[in-house]
């Protein structure tokens, strides 16, 4: 492996699985650990035994700023007393990984087979996991958050590829690959 992405759980395995361009993710696993503990405890392993990048993806749970960087520098702290020189990157998904989704309501109506109330789509920007898992129990042709992953089409990604999520991990896989590419 070139690199490794260590996130909390299978969907955001899946999700970015599948958003992320595929040219990048040659040579590189993506790890579901199964929570924000395990998944520090997993980068800190991968960076010392494995001496290879690792990227930390993990929710904010908040949308407040100075929580959200107080967060990411714990995690940076906690990897970085033990990284040497093994590059790694901790991207904060704010407040949840599940807001890519709410980016485009057409998208998400499109995905969905309704267009959801406004109301409901206002509490997406706190409680993004919440919404969507409530907006699945109200439609017809989705009946889990990996069935919606499933039919995501190619433009889609593309759009998905545009969140600051997705962006930030596609800077630090290209940078990753350049240098390996460059040895």
């Amino acid at each position: 492996m070139i690199t490794y992405i260590v996130c909390e759980g299978h969907l955001d395995a899946q999700i970015l699985q599948t958003v992320l361009p595929a040219n990048l993710l040659t040579d590189v696993g993506v790890v579901a650990a199964g929570g924000v503990s395990a998944v520090e405890s997993l980068a800190r392993s991968l960076v010392v035994r494995r001496r290879v990048p690792v990227v930390i993806v993990v929710d904010a749970d908040s949308v407040v700023s100075e929580l959200v960087e107080q967060r990411r520098k714990d995690i940076e702290e906690t990897v970085e007393s033990v990284s040497i020189n093994t590059p790694f990157k901790v991207v904060m998904a704010v407040p949840e990984m599940e807001i890519i989704f709410f980016k485009d309501v057409s998208l998400l109506s499109r995905l969905l087979g309704y267009i959801p109330h406004q109301d409901i789509l206002a509490r997406a920007a706190l409680k993004p996991k919440e919404t969507l898992e409530e907006l699945i129990s109200q439609s017809e042709i989705i009946h889990n958050p990996s069935e919606i992953i499933d039919r995501l089409t190619d433009k889609d990604i593309e759009i998905l590829q545009l969140s600051s999520v997705m962006q930030e991990i596609v800077h630090f896989l290209r940078s990753v690959r350049e240098t390996a590419n460059a040895v």
